[in-house]
């Protein structure tokens, strides 16, 4: 499905390591708590991965180290994600 939905977020690290960020609207946008794949841009660098559930019933979308790379950014740095297309849960369709 066709969006255009931006975002500003701060990126955060868990403790395992691993960068993300959060978007407080997520779940009532999508419509679900579950995983969500995604593929948009963040400060227009174009990525694809899924929005993944917390477990408290809100989301977060991981940034992997290429991504944060290629973004020149780290844990603290404020990002715009702009989302292009997500695929509903439970389709077969996948992110092009």
């Amino acid at each position: 499905m066709k969006i255009h939905q931006s975002f500003r977020s701060t990126i955060l690290q868990l403790d395992s390591g691993t960068a993300i960020v959060k978007w407080a609207d997520s779940v009532a946008f999508f419509g679900s708590t579950k995983s969500v794949k995604v593929k948009g841009t963040i400060d227009g660098i174009p990525f694809h991965t899924a929005f993944m559930p917390w477990g408290d019933g809100t989301q977060f979308l991981p940034l992997n180290k290429t991504l944060l790379k290629a973004l020149g950014k780290q844990p603290g740095d404020e990002v715009e994600v702009t989302l292009e297309e997500s695929i509903p849960p439970g389709s077969s369709q996948k992110v092009k």
